[in-house]
């Protein structure tokens, strides 16, 4: 055995020499500080606000030839402060934020394995939710195949455990039991069309003969998302059904519709409108189904405010959405300005209290985002900016607090992503 042992390692040495490859080291360091005031909810009478100092750092490695590519990310994500001065252990520790495998098996098809990242589109149903210091990746298995240049094919499939287990199948964590999802996507000169079929297996615990049964109950979602490009204008649409079951084992039927566009008025300026619906659950007219539509595992921080009040870890009593935004880009040199305006509203009923057989005003309020970033080089760059939310009555019903205190917030971040080593052959 020796002598061939001796005799394969030199060959596969020299096999893999003869292969084109690339070998990267980089990382991420990215403090942020926020100013709370009525983040994610109305700020109460006599609350006081925070002031927070978070911080993601990651070490980022990437190989890749023609037979595979490989990608290690690791992170740290901490709160300044969280842990003392003389720590010998962090409170987080050091995690896995991404660690897969891509094998090529032709120019065609390739096998995609292990903790990724998953995005489509415009991260609506599935992102890497980058504005949370963690974001969020996946322990998948995604196919991937392209029988043309312009059209593309993914499959993703994931069956999580709580542990290594040798009898039973019970979950325990808060996350999906299982997960099958197919994306297609032509890419045409001006037009644009995916298509997304996603089937989302939840846990549910149940009671039967007095023991604690677990059940998966599976959601489905689908639709297309589009986009057309001509000259200075854009344009995106989308739109997605859900049926199945949700969670609690009740009859799913949703539904969600979007479509914004965007013009050039100069190289600088650019300027534009969207409106979205995400469907709800009425509190007066109730259902036995449930019409709360779930965006699943998009970046929710992207859309609906960047306060945060809807559909990023914020709950707001089911109720659904109408978001109706005016955005402005304007790029000079290296600085890069955004403001956008939004105007709430509830797609559902929301009871009122003093008369819980009528509704109360649809109108949840008008939030004002502005946001700044100026890039010194291509790897380094500071960003800021500033929130406020015009409530109502009726969001201080669904979220709590006082809609006639100041709502604010206020941030700002440093981004930092460093090459350390790269080899080319």
């Amino acid at each position: 055995m020796k002598p061939l042992f001796t005799l394969v390692i030199p060959l596969l040495f020299i096999f893999e020499s003869t292969l084109a490859q690339t070998f990267e080291i980089g990382g991420q360091i990215r403090p942020r500080a926020e100013y709370r005031h009525g983040y994610k909810s109305l700020i109460g009478d006599d609350v006081d606000p925070a002031f927070i100092i978070s911080q993601r750092t990651r070490l980022n490695m990437n190989y890749s030839s023609k037979l595979f590519k490989t990608v290690l990310s690791l992170q740290d994500v901490r709160v300044w402060g969280d842990v003392s001065t003389t720590n010998k252990s962090d409170l987080n520790g050091m995690m896995v934020h991404q660690a897969w495998g891509e094998l090529f098996v032709t120019e065609n098809l390739s096998f995609k394995a292990g903790r990724q990242a998953i995005n489509y589109d415009d991260q609506r149903l599935f992102g890497a939710v980058d504005w949370l210091q963690q974001g969020r990746s996946h322990d998948a298995l995604v196919v991937k195949y392209s029988p043309i240049e312009k059209l593309a094919m993914h499959v993703g499939l994931a069956y999580n455990q709580s542990a290594e287990k040798d009898t039973g199948n019970f979950y325990s964590i808060v996350n999906y039991k299982a997960l099958q999802y197919l994306w297609t996507h032509y890419e045409g000169e001006k037009l644009g069309i995916s298509f997304l079929f996603a089937n989302n297996g939840m846990p549910q615990n149940t009671i039967e003969d007095g023991l604690t049964v677990q059940k998966t109950r599976y959601s489905q979602t689908f639709g297309p998302y589009i986009t057309y490009k001509s000259g200075n204008l854009k344009v995106n649409l989308s739109g997605y059904l859900q049926t199945g079951k949700n969670a609690k084992n009740v009859d799913k039927s949703a539904y969600f519709a979007s479509g914004d566009l965007a013009y050039s008025l100069t190289k600088q300026l650019s300027a534009g409108a969207g409106i979205q619906f995400l469907s709800g659950n009425s509190q007066v007219d109730l259902d036995t189904k449930d019409h709360e539509f779930s965006t699943l595992y998009g970046t929710g921080h992207k859309f609906n405010g960047w306060m945060d009040y809807f559909y990023a870890g914020s709950s707001h009593q089911g109720v659904g959405l109408l978001d109706i935004y005016l955005p402005v880009v304007y790029k000079k040199n290296k600085l890069t300005t955004e403001l956008q305006i939004h105007y709430f509203s509830a797609a559902a009923d929301v009871k009122d209290a003093s008369n819980p057989t009528s509704a109360m005003n649809a109108r949840l309020g008008t939030e004002a985002d502005i946001m700044l970033t100026y890039a010194f080089s291509p790897e380094m760059n500071i960003s800021g900016g500033y929130s406020q939310m015009f409530g109502t009555e009726t969001l201080q019903a669904i979220k709590g607090g006082n809609y006639k205190n100041i709502q604010n917030w206020a941030w700002i971040m440093f981004t930092f992503n460093p090459t350390f080593f790269k080899s080319e052959k």
